[in-house]
């Protein structure tokens, strides 16, 4: 069983959230991603808080369903209203991901290599589908991992496929967010990333860790980007192929637009 998504870089608290809400939340996403279950202590520990505050958040979640504690050990794992949410959430995008489903099989099929689909969320994309490649070295991502913008291919095939205004607005925004964070956020290296992109149809990003991501993104009925395909693979193996695995990406992320609004 994958890990649980790990709480991203821009989960810190924004400024004037209710810091109640704020930190109960970072406790529910501590309880996911600590997977086997964690202890009112590691949460203490982890939130940098006391032990009773961290046993009364935990209390009022285990009421409310969010978090159950297991007899055995006493460690919290996340509750039965989780799964409630994670459905809810799913229903939104469902259309979306039963229109490209096939699409992705296709182009997973056609490169060889793992295809996503993430819809973006603010200044972050999430990711709510993937077909994984055969090959013996792959990369995966698990469902419902939340990425900043900045850090992913999607994020700049998708600020490619914005009006010059909203692009402003939203690169203004993903500066906000990364300063509250701390988050790395080079806007000039973006910008120029975003150019390209723009230039060729599909995008790609260096995280320097040896796996290169090609994107594409996905538009509604008014052209506005919604969402976006990548396929990611070892640098070694997509490298060599990188125009004609960009172009596939581009040309499958069209097809589902047009499907989306046929």
């Amino acid at each position: 069983m994958p890990a649980a998504p790990k709480p991203d870089e821009a989960s810190a608290s924004p400024p004037g959230a209710a810091s109640t809400l704020v930190r109960g939340l970072s406790v529910l996403e501590m309880v996911a991603a600590a997977g086997d279950g964690i202890s009112v202590t590691e949460v203490a520990a982890q939130a940098g808080t006391d032990k009773s505050t961290a046993s009364r958040l935990l209390a009022t979640m285990r009421e409310l369903g969010y978090v159950q504690q297991r007899v055995r050990d006493r460690r919290y794992v996340l509750g039965s209203r989780c799964l409630w949410l994670a459905q809810a959430y799913q229903a939104t995008h469902e259309h979306l991901v039963d229109l490209a489903r096939p699409h992705l099989v296709g182009l997973r099929d056609a490169t060889g290599e793992t295809v996503h689909l993430a819809v973006r969320e603010g200044v972050h994309v999430v990711y709510v589908a993937q077909e994984d490649s055969g090959q013996s070295v792959t990369v995966q991502s698990v469902i419902g991992t939340r990425t900043p913008l900045q850090r992913t291919a999607m994020g700049r095939a998708i600020l490619a496929t914005m009006s010059e205004r909203d692009r402003d607005r939203l690169l203004e925004q993903m500066r906000t967010s990364a300063a509250v964070s701390r988050a790395a956020l080079d806007l000039e290296e973006m910008r120029a990333d975003v150019r390209q992109a723009g230039i060729r149809g599909w995008a790609a990003v260096d995280r320097h860790d040896d796996v290169t991501r090609l994107a594409a993104a996905i538009t509604d009925v008014r052209g506005e980007p919604i969402a976006a395909i990548t396929i990611s693979g070892p640098s070694y193996r997509v490298d060599p192929h990188v125009e004609e695995l960009g172009a596939a990406v581009a040309r499958v992320a069209g097809e589902v637009s047009e499907a989306l609004v046929a």
